[in-house]
């Protein structure tokens, strides 16, 4: 009777241990899983942000050219100085939002998975902003443009 109890106490600590060596590999291969899964959130994001901040910096090159097209013309034709004034202060500002978003694209191209989450959130505040900038300088630079060939 020892020997069979032996025997049953032999087997069920051997597939005690069979079961947890599975359970070890299965959360293995759940951390494994994980890992791919963050790493395709990280490229998704990571992608979306760069097309996001690319279509800001290209609406913002449409409006510099507007500007910059207006600007030759006021200096041709003799425009009152304020248009002047306050078209050079819009190419000014709208060079400068460019500048913030293409040092941004560079942050998001340089950005680890580590350092991901910090990147993102400032990315998505500059990217809030200028388009906050954008749009009041374009509710501004409405008026000098009205009747102008430069609207799209």
């Amino acid at each position: 009777m020892k020997t069979l109890l032996r025997i049953f106490a032999m087997v069920l600590l051997t597939f005690v241990m069979v079961s947890l060596t599975r359970c070890t590999n299965e959360r293995g291969r759940d951390n494994s899983n994980d890992d791919e899964q963050v790493a395709v959130d990280f490229d998704r994001e990571r992608n979306e942000l760069k097309e996001e901040l690319r279509e800001l910096r290209n609406d913002i090159d449409r409006e510099l050219e507007k500007i910059i097209t207006r600007l030759d013309r006021a200096s041709k034709d003799k425009d009152p100085d304020d248009d002047r004034v306050r078209l050079e202060k819009a190419n000014r500002d709208l060079t400068q939002e460019r500048s913030r978003v293409d040092k941004t694209l560079k942050d998001i191209e340089n950005a680890s998975k580590e350092t991901w989450d910090d990147v993102k959130v400032a990315a998505r505040n500059t990217s809030k902003d200028v388009k906050t900038a954008f749009q009041k300088m374009g509710n501004d630079l409405e008026v000098l443009f009205d009747g102008n060939d430069t609207k799209d």
